[in-house]
């Protein structure tokens, strides 16, 4: 399986992938400080460090759990969609271990991505609110424990949440159904549920549920792909 996961590594563009990475966070650091500048906004969303957490949380799980249906969509769906993957298929080596190596790949990227997007974001809007006092909280420098283990829980939720639109886009192999599904997943999470604009994200239970039947949904696609044939 080691092997398998380091060829595939060879076969993706490692350089785009870590462009994109650096550009996302770039952006999300760019929209928390536009937040920022509105009174209205830090009064809604910026009210103390939790606020600015779920936030910073809230808005890189929704970026890479759509980037991870990106990367899903070119390293699986589009190689079932040209039929590319039957050139895999044709070496001496269980097809669900092919797959399987993928998937990993996949749930690597995206676990190390939002950990350490949640911090490159947390620290960088620390470090500007400092100059420039956004908000009137101090953000502090150090993190505590308990929510480290937070959030490493929750990057392994999203890891199974974002593979949810494998389902979807394996069915047709489709592209769009991919992208679209895991758009539709994001915009489930953040919508509110009442009147205090909570929304399903930060109810712990429902990222937690849907990362369980994530892993579920991806294990089922792939034991039905390997029976195919082509």
């Amino acid at each position: 399986m080691l092997n398998l996961i380091k060829l595939e590594l060879r076969r993706m563009n490692i350089k785009s992938v870590a462009l994109s990475f650096l550009l996302i966070n770039t952006a999300i650091v760019s929209m928390m400080m536009l937040i920022s500048i509105e009174p209205e906004a830090v009064t809604e969303f910026l009210t103390s460090i939790d606020d600015v957490q779920m936030l910073i949380e809230l808005l890189v799980i929704a970026a890479f759990v759509i980037y991870a249906a990106v990367l899903m969509s070119h390293i699986i769906i589009e190689e079932f969609k040209n039929k590319t993957i039957t050139l895999l298929f044709m070496y001496p080596v269980s097809r669900r271990k092919l797959l399987m190596a993928k998937l990993i790949i996949i749930s690597l990227f995206t676990f190390f991505f939002i950990i350490a997007s949640v911090l490159i974001v947390y620290y960088s809007f620390s470090v500007f609110n400092r100059f420039y006092m956004f908000t009137p909280l101090e953000l502090g420098y150090t993190l505590s424990s308990d929510y480290m283990l937070h959030l490493v829980l929750l990057a392994v939720a999203c890891v199974g949440l974002s593979l949810i639109p494998l389902f979807f886009g394996m069915r047709k192999y489709s592209v769009p159904a991919t992208i679209t599904s895991s758009i539709f997943i994001v915009a489930l999470l953040s919508s509110s549920v009442n009147t205090d604009d909570t929304n399903l994200f930060s109810i712990t239970a429902i990222p937690i549920l849907l990362g369980v039947i994530g892993f579920i949904t991806a294990n089922l696609v792939v034991n039905q792909a390997v029976k195919k044939d082509f």
